[in-house]
């Protein structure tokens, strides 16, 4: 398809359902105002229907609906199955009797049992047959589920449903054996085809070109993270606040023996504002996008590639930016080696580490299926790189059951990185008769930050 015909099939569906007046709202949510119930059940419906799919199955799209909702719902949906050749499937619960005579077939199920599975006009005659004459002015579908409901306020009662619900299935069971071919075909179907396509045929899904996939889909996550004011002021904030306090908390250093432990400590805050800061706030971001990628995936809408790289695109990013002012106010505050090489190494290392946590998250949040066990597995991880950084305890004084954890933790590499490129070519001076490493090699040798090059 052309961009021309995609946007005129956006417009066509748009107008199929009434979303005219909802066009340029907002979805919203629990925290923000958005559009009615009706119009968000309609808009699921049209996600649906801009696929063109020849078999569309929909999951009590009136729940939670008022009946004239309901009914305007299930009429849209049959007028636009009618018009575009579409089998619809459509599971509903207790519908109106407008609503029940608007489906062209009804499947009644009972404990996961057959009752009945024919047209919808004929339903009320069949039960009379059989001896269940639907009253005069009741609802079919309200007295259908009665006599299919198992009454469980006593054991009698039970029972006698029970032995009801077992008559029924009997009964149609015998029907849909006994009866002429053309009552078979009628309510059967042809249980081989589906709109002429063979069920064991695989349908032939035209597929969007990938990169058209991947710029449509980080268009709209740029878009909706720029409307998250919250997180994009949170970002900005803690950068600007974590920036004036490490700054200021180790203030022009010098070049004495106090200066060695505090340049290391400054250097591996650095390393644990790129983790930390960077992964907790993004994960509930993307666990958020994540339902909405499954069940858009669910209609082959697009690739899980596109949607993946699009993430990192618009995370990195956000990240890099923030984290920038950051990383440049904690610098030159704090009076880190005043050197253009220097400063541009050890940002390139920064960079680095952050789109390691930006990866890390989307590993997080696409392994761990639940928000809240993610959110214990991402703090365990981050805090076993941290300890395991090279700060806290030296490299070779740790046990060798654990010593391995270092070649696979990014901040130890980071620490590593950022330590070599700070203190070589330093020298320190130490006061009279107090012991000191006068260079930084000395330094780097020590805590034995020097083994990667």
């Amino acid at each position: 398809y052309t961009p021309a015909d995609k946007a005129e099939r956006v417009n066509t569906v748009i107008r199929q359902l009434r979303l005219e007046a909802a066009r340029n709202t907002r979805i919203g949510d629990a925290a923000t105002r958005g559009v009615s119930g009706g119009e968000r059940k309609r808009v699921s419906i049209g996600t649906e229907l801009l696929t063109d799919p020849k078999l569309l199955f929909l999951d009590e799209p009136t729940s939670g609906l008022d009946s004239n909702s309901s009914e305007m719902v299930v009429e849209l949906v049959k007028k636009i199955s009618v018009e575009q050749n579409t089998a619809t499937i459509m599971t509903i619960h207790q519908p109106n009797a407008r609503i029940f005579s608007i489906f062209d077939k009804v499947i009644l199920l009972s404990q996961g049992r057959l009752v009945y599975f024919g047209p919808t006009s004929s339903s009320i005659d069949y039960f009379a047959s059989i001896g269940y004459q639907c009253p005069m002015h009741e609802n079919p579908a309200d007295y259908f589920v009665d006599l299919m409901t198992l009454d469980y306020r006593s054991d009698e009662a039970l029972a006698k449903s029970k032995e009801q619900v077992n008559t029924l299935v009997e009964r149609f069971a015998e029907y849909s054996g006994s009866g002429t071919t053309s009552e078979k075909q009628s309510i059967n179907g042809d249980r081989h085809t589906v709109n002429g396509l063979s069920v064991y045929e695989e349908p032939d899904i035209p597929r969007n070109n990938w990169f058209h996939e991947y710029t449509t889909l980080a268009r709209r996550d740029w878009i909706n993270t720029l409307r998250n004011i919250p997180f994009m002021a949170g970002q900005v904030t803690q950068a600007v606040f974590m920036a004036l306090l490490i700054g200021f908390m180790f203030f022009y250093l010098k070049h004495d023996a106090l200066s060695i432990n505090n340049r290391l400590g400054v250097l591996f805050i650095i390393c644990v504002n790129a983790t930390f800061p960077v992964v907790m706030p993004m994960l509930t971001l993307y666990y958020k996008e994540r339902d909405i990628m499954v069940r858009e995936r669910s209609s082959a809408t697009y690739r899980v590639t596109s949607f993946y790289v699009s993430k990192l695109t618009t995370f990195i990013p956000i990240a890099l930016i923030a984290n920038t002012v950051f990383f440049t106010g904690v610098y030159f505050i704090s009076h880190l080696t005043f050197n253009a090489g220097k400063f541009f190494i050890g940002l390139a290392t920064f960079y680095s580490l952050i789109t390691v946590s930006v990866s890390f998250l989307l590993m997080v949040g696409s392994a761990v299926k639940s928000i809240e066990f993610g959110f214990v597995v991402a703090p365990i991880v981050l805090t076993i790189q941290i300890l395991f950084g090279g700060l806290f305890a030296n490299p070779h004084t740790i046990t060798p059951v654990l010593r391995w954890i270092r070649w696979v933790n990014p901040v130890q590499y980071a620490f590593s990185s950022f330590s070599q490129n700070e203190f070589r070519g330093m020298e320190f001076v130490c006061a009279a008769g107090q012991q000191c490493y006068s260079t930084g090699a000395e330094v780097i040798d020590a805590y034995s930050v020097g083994r990667f090059t």
